[in-house]
């Protein structure tokens, strides 16, 4: 079954440490550490995270066309703009990723994707996502990351044109958005 959970069925990016939430609660009533309570792929990630000194990265998704940069949570929810203190940086490398796509900061009306000025956006903006991995690399670890929505179809057919056209689309954004880690 295609879906976004793991084996129990839990949202992998929606279990990081959330930026308004207080640490989960152990049964004993003692208060967690950013790793409680998180699922086993969670961890391992967070931990990897911690562990390296990543400057740049970014996490892949599928479903829309767009490079989505932090905040990607609001303190109240709501979905309006949620200004990181490097907000401009993040506007930059998002556009930088979008303008070397192929599509992304140039697609228009007709496609059923949703609409992007530019192909980019700011997370919250979008849609609140508390617990995202983006948010988690900024405040944690001081990594500057995006979410670039890599496609408008979320589950792209296993076939080589599909694929190939995917990479196509892709490939000079990838390497361009790779060359910011020396800016």
């Amino acid at each position: 079954m295609r879906g976004r959970g793991n084996s129990k069925d839990v949202d992998l990016n929606r279990d990081f440490p959330s930026q308004f939430a207080p640490l989960k609660t152990k049964s004993d009533g003692t208060l967690g550490d950013l790793f409680w309570d998180r699922q086993p792929e969670t961890i391992a990630v967070m931990k990897w995270i911690l562990r390296e000194n990543f400057v740049l990265s970014a996490n892949l998704h599928g479903g829309a066309l767009v490079a989505s940069y932090p905040y990607d949570e609001k303190e109240d929810h709501t979905d309006t703009y949620s200004k990181s203190p490097d907000d401009n940086i993040f506007k930059y490398i998002a556009r930088v990723y979008a303008k070397n796509h192929l599509t992304m900061s140039t697609h228009t009306a007709g496609s059923f994707c949703e609409l992007f000025p530019d192909g980019i956006t700011n997370g919250a903006d979008w849609y609140d996502v508390p617990g995202g991995m983006q948010d988690f690399n900024y405040l944690h670890s001081n990594t500057f990351e995006i979410t670039i929505e890599l496609s408008c179809c979320k589950y792209p057919a296993i076939k080589d044109d599909v694929l190939q056209k995917e990479w196509d689309n892709n490939k000079d954004a990838l390497l361009s958005y790779m060359e910011m880690v020396r800016r």
